[in-house]
């Protein structure tokens, strides 16, 4: 495994052990209505495709539902550069709620995952699509890059061992630290969005 690589590891989910800036309220963010079209959604590393190299930018997406919260993270990452947006999420059937607490947004977009073997480039197995009603993402991933979310860090670390393809991928998720004044728990002064560019593919 390239040395940027292991390092990093090092920092994936450094504060994963530590209670979370929030913690999502069911009513908020509704509860875990999980239907067949996204039973594949959560804990499941996603990319737009195989990269080409270790400079190859590719987009990823990474929904982790933890002890310690709710939070995900989308970008487009290589080996050697890393550009990831953290955001809280709450699903409702096939409707993902986003919440972005750097930028103070918020969107809603649809999903679903199917299960594409042969359908996908290869080597996937797994599929997802991610909507706004105008324009469409999908994404791709295996069904081993599950990722175990009470053991979240040493999960990636394994996933990342064994497939070094991922790059960088997956590792930035962390919980933040709660401070005394933080009030994005409850989402209110946020602007809605119609659909954040990183989950559009941009």
């Amino acid at each position: 495994m390239p040395k940027t690589t292991t390092k990093l590891l090092g920092l994936a989910l450094a504060g994963a052990g530590v209670y979370g800036l929030w913690t999502v309220g069911q009513g908020l963010l509704g509860g875990d209505e999980e239907t067949a079209s996204t039973r594949h959604l959560v804990n499941q590393v996603w990319i737009e495709r195989m990269p080409k190299g270790q400079r190859d930018m590719i987009g990823h997406l990474v929904l982790l539902d933890m002890p310690e919260g709710r939070i995900g993270a989308a970008g487009k990452s290589s080996q050697w550069r890393v550009m990831v947006e953290l955001f809280q999420w709450g699903l409702e059937e096939d409707r993902l709620s986003l919440f972005f607490p750097q930028d103070r947004v918020k969107a809603q977009v649809s999903v679903r995952t199917w299960s594409c073997e042969g359908e996908a480039p290869e080597p996937f197995e797994l599929c997802l699509e991610v909507s706004n009603g105008r324009r469409k993402a999908v994404f791709y991933s295996l069904e081993e890059w599950h990722i175990d979310p009470d053991r979240a860090e040493e999960s990636l670390a394994e996933l990342h061992a064994s497939h070094p393809e991922l790059g960088n991928v997956g590792q930035d998720v962390v919980v933040p630290m709660a401070t005394p004044d933080d009030d994005d728990d409850d989402h209110q002064g946020f602007t809605e969005v119609d659909m954040p560019g990183l989950l559009a593919g941009e």
